[in-house]
């Protein structure tokens, strides 16, 4: 006798051995055995996931004769036509070879005869969405109100490219993948009848590579049978899918999570040289790591396919390590599955998620950082009140010093000895002023002009503005004004572009008398006191921070009252 695959063999023949899709079986049988069946059924769904086995099963139930509830008799001349194969009621179109408006007028034409044997004459139309516009057209009318003898059933993968006025006229069912845990059980079931030898854990890497997809399951579990000589066993399963065994896999998910990561991109290397699919080990890392998180989580999760053995290993991988460390690893691996489908070099992408999964952060509750916070906080209480010393007036002034000087500048205008960084000339020898003295004058006096040159520098250039309005006069000496600023790198960089500079030297001489060139004078010098504070030392050490800018320090209630 020929043989007969799997898929076939094993195709449902009543309502209750269709696998996943309840809800669809039970409203059918529920208006089967009322009578209020419709003229017209919509199928959608993925493929292998049962549309074109339930519609035989509908078009068997109408079509028998001596039915009395949801299910067909089985002995009437009309179910032994289904038996042979050659049903005389049922017509099945494969939409996607019929696609014109002559196949559809044709088909019109014949639905105006009476069931040769049946009680109806039923219409499988497969693939829908591959028929013409103009094809949808010449059907709509016809489906909708079409002979009381008939009863269409349109199934298809793609119900988007189903024009709506088809939707409307039809009943529609959406045939889900099906559960992982349905296919293992319903394949176990399948060898157990078949007498075939096989390790459980061979069906967990059938079901991932079948997608819930039950016809994919069954092939791929024929051609297993067949590589395996007859039986079904674990290592080779994963030979012939290109794909890690799982022992490996949970090799190189320990090594991930003990942070191990010569030992992770080893086990990638000898995926690579087996020639195994480095995107299916990717996949199956993060499927080992989301079922270890959901265990870690929650210890009564079921895994139907994963004996105990397998589900004690597994817990014991995750228990030395964090749920936050699971879902840092689950994120690497997730974003490197996305990179590799459109990577030149995927096995790169791979080796960088396994390092970056090593190498992951130390988690550290938010209580941690909370609770050195309270103790640099303490330590500093038990400190000498900071205020002004006499290396630092201009930081912690007098207020009644403060007062002479114009409040935006009053937190960094004193003695600064600093360290000079110069800004380069503008563009060209600049023209002297006539030679006239200049008083040498201090920063008290020049804090109005300087406030106003900072206003026309926001004016013209905001960004460089917002930088600027930080730095505090120091001295007018000759004809160089020397401007106290804490800068980081990117704000030195904007200072020294030379049409920053430009403007800046325009502004001051605009505002400051006497005032030729400017120079900035480094950071360190123009407020050690406050970057040296021992609170701005604590912040920094703790955050690992970096002081950008030192700002004027607003004056308090009672200094203002």
């Amino acid at each position: 006798m020929t043989y007969q695959v799997l898929a076939r063999k094993w195709r449902p023949q009543v309502f209750a051995a269709v696998v996943g899709q309840d809800p669809v079986t039970r409203t059918l049988q529920n208006a089967l055995a009322s009578g209020r069946v419709a003229h017209a059924y919509l199928f959608t769904g993925p493929r292998g996931v049962g549309k074109t086995t339930t519609a035989r099963l509908l078009a068997k139930a109408l079509s028998c004769t001596k039915r009395s509830g949801p299910e067909a008799c089985g002995a009437c001349p009309s179910c032994e036509d289904f038996v042979s194969g050659a049903p005389m009621d049922v017509m099945e179109i494969d939409a996607a070879s019929n696609t014109g408006v002559d196949d559809i007028r044709t088909l019109r034409e014949n639905v105006k005869y009476a069931p040769a044997r049946g009680r109806f004459k039923i219409y499988i139309v497969d693939e829908v969405h591959m028929l013409s516009g103009p094809a949808f057209n010449a059907f709509l009318k016809t489906l909708e109100e079409p002979p009381a003898h008939v009863v269409f059933v349109l199934a298809t993968t793609d119900p988007r490219k189903i024009p709506a006025t088809v939707l409307s006229r039809c009943q529609r069912f959406d045939f889900r993948p099906i559960p992982p845990e349905q296919l293992t059980v319903t394949l176990t079931e399948i060898l157990t009848k078949e007498a075939v030898r096989f390790e459980p854990g061979a069906l967990p890497l059938l079901v991932r590579a079948a997608e819930g997809s039950l016809r994919d399951a069954l092939s791929l579990l024929d051609t297993a049978i067949a590589y395996g000589g007859g039986a079904l066993d674990e290592s080779s399963v994963a030979r012939l899918l290109g794909s890690s065994a799982p022992v490996h896999v949970r090799g190189f998910l320990a090594a991930l999570l003990a942070r191990d990561g010569a030992r992770a991109l080893e086990a990638i290397d000898r995926a690579a040289r087996d020639g195994e699919d480095l995107a299916w080990l990717c996949r199956e890392v993060v499927e080992a790591a989301r079922r270890a998180l959901v265990i870690k989580v929650s210890p009564a999760a079921p895994f139907p396919d994963l004996t105990a053995a397998e589900r004690a290993a597994l817990a014991a991988t995750a228990e030395p390590v964090s749920a936050d460390e699971l879902i840092y690893l689950l994120r690497a691996f997730m974003e490197a599955d996305a990179e590799m489908r459109r990577s030149p070099h995927p096995r790169v992408e791979l080796e960088i998620a396994a390092v970056r999964a090593a190498r992951r952060p130390q988690p550290q509750a938010i209580e941690a950082l909370i609770a050195k916070v309270d103790e640099a906080v303490s330590r500093l209480r038990g400190m000498p009140a900071a205020r002004p010393v006499a290396a630092q007036p201009s930081l912690l002034d007098a207020p009644a010093q403060r007062a002479a000087v114009p409040p935006p500048l009053a937190g960094a205008s004193a003695r600064v000895s600093a360290e000079r960084a110069t800004v380069e000339r503008t563009a060209g020898p600049q023209p002297e002023a006539p030679a006239e003295p200049v008083a040498n004058l201090p920063a008290a006096d020049l804090g109005d002009g300087w406030a106003r040159a900072v206003e026309e520098i926001l004016k013209k250039k905001a960004l460089l503005g917002s930088v600027v309005q930080h730095g505090v006069p120091l001295k007018l000496e000759g004809s160089v004004l020397t401007i106290g600023l804490v800068a980081s790198p990117f704000h030195r960089e904007m200072l020294n572009d030379r049409a920053n500079r430009e403007i800046i030297t325009h502004a001051v001489q605009q505002h400051i008398p006497g005032a030729r060139r400017v120079e900035i004078a480094a950071a360190a010098a123009a407020a050690g006191g406050a970057i040296n504070h021992p609170a701005v030392q604590a912040a920094v050490a703790m955050f690992q921070g970096e002081v950008v800018a030192v700002r004027p320090r607003a004056p308090e209630e009672k200094e203002t009252a």
